[in-house]
C-alpha cells in the first residue's frame, strides 16, 4: 500500500549524444520527461525549446503507410475465434530482437504493391458503381424498342425524351395535339409522380412543341447509345459481372498477403515506439550544443538512471536530482499481488496526489466483502473463480486483463462465501441449509447487517482521515474534524438502540445521549474556526452540523448490500420456478436445462454487473468521501509501444 516515491531531475547533456540517450532511457522505461520551461530571463537568448519536426514528419509518414497495409490486409484476414485470439495474444519479442526484424523486412515494396491493388480495386469498383447507376437510369426506357439516339437520325422529325408530372400530362396531350395532329406523344413508364414520356414531331412543328413542354416543366433527357435500352442494359449487366470476376482475382491475390501483416504490425511498432522518442525531444530545452532534459524517475530506479546515462555519455553530463515534492509530481501505485489487481477501480476515480495515502488497499476488503454480498451465490462464485483461474491459466493476457481476471478471482471466492453463509447454490437448485442466514427468510436481519457493515466503513475512513491529520501535524484537527464525530455518531447509535429496547442499560443509554449532545455542541463551536467573524464561526459551525443527515444518508445507501443480495437470489429462484412448471420428463429435461443454462447465465451477468457499479458506488461516495480527495496525475515514462506486439526486457 504505497505510493512510489519520486526523484525530480535536471539532465544536461550535449547534443551529439542525445539520441544514442533517449534510446538507453526508453529501454530503462522507467523515466518521465516534463516540458522544459525558462524562467530566466537572461538565458531565453541562448535557450529553446527542441524540436524534431522534420524527423517525426517523416516516421510519420512511414507510420500512415504501414498503418495502411495493416487495415488494407485486416479486411481479408482470417478472423480468429475469441478464445483462440485471447489464447494466443500479443507476440513477445525483446527491442533489440524487434530492430533485427524490421531490419529483414521489405514493406515498402509490399506496401507499392498493396497500394496498386487498392487502386485497380477502387476503379473496378467506381465502375461496378457507374453501370449499376446507368442501369438504375435506363431500367425507366426498358420498354422503348428503339435505338436511344436514333432521333438525331431523324431527317424530318424530331424526337424528344424526358420526363412530366403526371398530373400534367394530359394537358400536355391535348395542348400537343392542338399544334398538329403530327405530333406523337407515348408514355414509355411512370415511376412516382412522374411519367417518362417519348415526344414525336415533324421540325415545322418543334418550336411550338418545345414551348409546350417547358411550359408543362418537361425534364428532356439524352443518351448516345445505339442500341435500344434492353440491349444497353444486358451489356451493362455482363461488364459488371465481368468487372466483379476481375475483383475476384484481386482478392484472390491479395489473400496471397495475408501473410504480411504480422510483418507490417512489427514494423508499426518499431515507428511508434521511435515516435514516442522523438516526441519526447518537444519537451527539451536546448543550446548550440547543449541539450536540457527535466523530469522524474521513481526513487529505486534513479540509481539505475544514471547508469544508463553513463552508459552513453561516460562522465560528460550534469545531473541534479533531488526528493520530488508537490502536488505535479507523478503518481506510481505500488501494491501487493492481490490489492494491484484493485488499482484500476482508483485510476477509475482519480489517482491520489502526490501527498496523499493510496486507497487501493483501504477498499480493498470493503470491496471484496460487499460485492460477495450483493452477487451472494455459491454457484454463481464458483463459476466466477473457475472462469478466471482457467482464463488465467490458458490466455496470454495483458497487464490490465490479467488484473480484471485476478481481481474478479478474488471477488468469485467472496461470492462464494456469501453463497454458503446464505445456502444459496444457483438459486434454490442445490437444496443445502445455510449456514447463517437465509436473506429472503431474514430481511431484517439482513438490512442490520448491511448498515452494519456501512457504518464500520464509515468509521474506517473517518479514522483514515485522521491519521493524516496527525501525520500532517495537525492533531488538534483531527480531533475536531474526526474525534468529535466519532463522539456524535456513536453516541446517537447507542442512544437510538437504547429506545428500541436493543440496549437496556439506562446508564449507558444516558453517557450515550449526553456525549451526543456535547459533541453536537463542540461541532458547532470548533468547524467554524477558519471564520474570522463570531457569526461566521457559527453559521459554519451549524452547517458542519446538518451532515448528520449526510452520514443518515450513507448509512441508507449501503442497504443496497442487502437488496441487491435479496434481487440475485429471487430471479435465480425465478429461472428454477419455470423449470419446475413443466410436467413432462422430456421438456423439462430439454427445455429446463436450456432455461438454467442461459437464466443463471444471464443473472450471473447482470448481477455481477450490478455488484461491480454499486460496490464502486458506495467507494466512491460513502467512502472516499471522508478522507481522499484525489486528482494525481498518473507516472507516464518514455516506454515502447505495446499495440501489436508486447516489448518484453531482456
Amino acid at each position: 500500500m504505497a505510493i512510489v516515491k519520486m526523484k525530480k531531475f535536471t539532465l544536461l547533456a550535449f547534443e551529439s549524444q542525445k539520441k544514442k540517450l533517449l534510446q538507453n532511457l526508453q529501454r530503462l522505461q522507467t523515466v518521465q520527461f516534463t516540458e522544459f520551461n525558462i524562467d530566466d530571463e537572461q538565458f531565453k537568448e541562448y535557450l529553446k525549446q527542441d524540436s524534431a519536426y522534420v524527423e517525426i514528419s517523416e516516421v510519420e509518414e512511414k507510420q500512415a503507410e504501414v498503418k495502411f497495409a495493416i487495415d488494407f490486409l485486416s479486411k481479408y484476414e482470417k478472423k480468429k475465434g475469441m478464445l483462440k485470439e485471447l489464447k494466443e495474444g500479443k507476440e513477445s519479442l525483446t527491442y533489440e530482437d524487434l530492430e533485427k526484424r524490421v531490419q529483414k523486412i521489405n514493406w515498402k515494396d509490399e506496401y507499392i504493391l498493396l497500394k496498386e491493388l487498392e487502386k485497380k480495386i477502387n476503379n473496378k469498383s467506381q465502375r461496378i458503381s457507374k453501370l449499376s447507376s446507368d442501369i438504375d437510369e435506363l431500367s425507366k426506357w426498358i420498354n422503348l424498342d428503339m435505338p436511344m439516339n436514333s432521333g438525331k437520325k431523324l431527317k424530318n422529325s424530331v424526337a424528344y425524351l424526358g420526363s412530366v408530372p403526371q398530373n400534367l400530362l394530359e394537358n400536355l396531350r391535348l395542348d400537343t395535339e392542338e399544334v398538329s395532329d403530327t405530333v406523337y406523344l407515348e408514355v414509355v413508364s411512370e415511376n412516382g409522380k412522374d411519367s417518362n414520356i417519348l415526344v414525336l414531331c415533324h421540325k415545322d412543328n418543334f418550336k411550338d412543341v418545345e414551348t409546350i413542354l417547358k411550359r408543362y416543366s418537361f425534364t428532356k433527357v439524352e443518351y448516345q447509345y445505339e442500341e435500344t435500352p434492353r440491349e444497353v442494359i444486358k451489356q451493362f449487366d455482363s461488364k459488371i459481372q465481368e468487372l466483379k470476376l476481375e475483383l475476384k482475382e484481386i482478392n484472390d491475390e491479395i489473400q496471397n498477403h495475408e501473410n504480411h501483416i504480422q510483418e507490417f504490425k512489427i514494423v508499426y511498432e518499431y515507428y511508434e515506439s521511435e515516435l514516442l522518442k522523438l516526441k519526447s525531444c518537444e519537451k527539451f530545452g536546448k543550446s548550440k550544443n547543449v541539450v536540457t532534459i527535466n523530469g522524474y524517475v521513481p526513487y529505486e530506479q534513479s540509481n539505475a538512471f544514471e547508469n544508463a546515462i553513463k552508459e552513453v555519455v561516460g562522465n560528460d553530463y550534469y545531473l541534479e536530482i533531488e526528493d520530488a515534492e508537490g502536488d505535479e509530481t507523478p503518481i506510481l501505485l505500488k501494491n501487493g499481488k492481490i490489492a494491484e489487481a484493485f488499482e484500476p477501480i482508483t485510476e477509475m476515480y482519480s489517482l491520489p496526489k502526490y501527498g496523499e495515502v493510496d486507497p487501493t488497499a483501504l477498499f480493498m476488503p470493503f470491496y471484496i466483502l460487499f460485492f460477495g454480498m450483493m452477487l451472494s451465490d455459491a454457484g454463481y462464485g464458483l463459476l466466477l473463480v473457475i472462469g478466471t483461474l482457467v482464463g488465467l491459466k490458458l490466455f496470454n493476457l495483458d497487464d490490465g486483463m490479467k488484473k480484471s481476471f485476478k481481481m474478479f478471482c478474488v471477488l468469485g471466492l467472496s461470492t462464494t462465501f456469501w453463497g454458503i453463509m446464505y445456502g444459496s447454490y444457483f438459486g434454490d437448485a442445490i437444496k443445502i441449509p445455510a449456514v447463517w442466514m437465509k436473506p429472503d427468510q431474514d430481511v431484517m436481519l439482513l438490512m442490520i447487517v448491511a448498515v452494519a457493515l456501512g457504518l464500520i466503513q464509515i468509521y474506517v475512513g473517518l479514522g483514515i482521515k485522521a491519521y493524516m491529520l496527525i501525520r500532517d501535524k495537525k492533531p488538534l484537527d483531527a480531533l475536531w474534524d474526526v474525534g468529535i464525530w466519532y463522539g456524535v455518531l456513536t453516541g446517537l447509535l447507542v442512544w437510538g438502540l437504547g429506545a428500541f429496547g436493543t440496549i437496556n442499560n439506562p446508564t449507558v443509554v444516558n453517557v450515550a445521549k449526553y456525549v451526543a449532545i456535547a459533541c453536537m455542541v463542540l461541532i458547532v463551536l470548533t468547524n467554524g474556526r477558519q471564520e474570522k467573524s463570531i457569526g461566521g464561526k457559527l453559521g459554519q459551525g451549524f452547517y458542519s452540523l446538518y451532515n448528520i443527515t449526510g452520514y443518515v444518508g450513507d448509512l441508507v445507501s449501503y442497504t443496497r448490500l442487502a437488496a441487491l443480495g435479496l434481487a440475485t437470489g429471487f430471479i435465480s429462484m425465478a429461472f428454477n420456478m419455470m423449470i419446475g412448471m413443466f410436467g413432462n420428463p422430456v421438456a423439462k429435461i430439454l427445455a429446463g436445462t436450456l432455461i438454467f443454462v442461459v437464466g443463471h447465465l444471464f443473472n450471473l451477468f447482470i448481477n455481477a454487473l450490478g455488484a461491480y457499479v454499486h460496490t464502486s458506488r458506495l467507494q466512491y461516495l460513502e467512502y472516499f468521501g471522508k478522507f481522499y480527495e484525489g486528482g494525481g496525475s498518473a507516472f507516464s515514462p518514455l516506454k515502447y509501444s505495446s499495440k501489436y506486439v508486447k516489448i518484453v526486457k531482456k
